[in-house]
């Protein structure tokens, strides 16, 4: 998010006043505005990590189960179908 500094300095230089700020005020305002950016996207790369581990916990224990219940479906018609048979 823009810094509204940067904002007003564009107003002040259109009404040409004797207030806009030097180029050197200009960049250090663009360089906190770089720093708050990266903070937010280092919380947001950190926030989508752990969010990513948590879905693949989740896939992976629903892979599993899935696994187990398709092993005991077909461990049931095995046996039902050899009952059948006798």
């Amino acid at each position: 998010m823009p810094s509204n500094i940067i904002n007003l300095n564009a107003k002040l230089a259109a009404r040409e006043d004797s207030h806009a700020l030097t180029p050197k005020q200009e960049i250090t305002v663009e360089l906190r505005n770089h720093y708050n950016q990266q903070a937010r996207l280092r919380r947001a790369l950190r926030f989508h990590q752990v969010a990513y581990k948590k879905r693949v916990r989740e896939y992976i224990e629903i892979t599993e189960c899935i696994e187990l219940q398709e092993e005991k479906l077909l461990s049931d018609i095995v046996c039902s179908s050899l009952g059948d048979r006798k």
